[in-house]
C-alpha cells in the first residue's frame, strides 16, 4: 500500500502462525541479550531445535514477507524486528 501524500510504501504486518511467534520471540530475545547482535541461522537452529538451517531460511522468508522482519541480502547477522 502506497501513502496518498508522501507516496512511501505503508508497511501492514500480517498475523503470524504460532511457531512464527515462537521463533520471531526468540530472535527478539537474542538481540536483547546480545548487545543489538542479529543471531546467525546455526545459533537459531540451535536455540529452537530445527533439524537443518533450511528451516531456519523459510520461517526468515515468512517474517519478512509479513512485514515482521528485515534482513540484508548476501549478509550475516543482519535481521532486525520491525
Amino acid at each position: 500500500m502506497i501513502c496518498e501524500s508522501c507516496h512511501q510504501k505503508i508497511l501492514i504486518k500480517k498475523p503470524l502462525t504460532k511457531n512464527m511467534t515462537e521463533v520471531l520471540t526468540w530472535i527478539s530475545n537474542y538481540i536483547t541479550k546480545n548487545n543489538n547482535l542479529s543471531p546467525s541461522y546455526e545459533e537459531i537452529k540451535l536455540g529452537l531445535g530445527f533439524k537443518n538451517k533450511s528451516e531456519v531460511a523459510r520461517y526468515i522468508m515468512s517474517l519478512q514477507d509479513r512485514g515482521h522482519i528485515t534482513k540484508e541480502l548476501y549478509k550475516t547477522r543482519t535481521l532486525q524486528i520491525l
